[in-house]
């Protein structure tokens, strides 16, 4: 009864982290489309410190995961 029990918490704290990721990731692809219209196609120059930084992160989500988010930045290289 008390294994079960905590599955059932264990599920919905689960649940409720997921919900709470998705409203923050929603919230900052907002923001992201709010700043890109705001650039007005112009390109943004990245320093060394930032291109490894965000180079770091997209090995961790991959190129078919950067495919479905990145919009204000290209990971190709040239």
């Amino acid at each position: 009864m008390k294994n079960r029990m905590f599955t059932i918490f264990l599920t919905l704290l689960a649940g409720w982290m997921n919900r709470h990721q998705q409203d923050v990731i929603e919230y900052l692809e907002a923001e992201i489309a709010i700043l890109k219209d705001n650039l007005g196609g112009k390109r943004i120059r990245l320093n060394d410190k930032q291109r490894i930084k965000l180079g770091t992160l997209a090995t961790k989500i991959g190129p078919k995961g950067l495919a479905e988010i990145c919009t204000v930045f290209s990971p190709k290289r040239y």
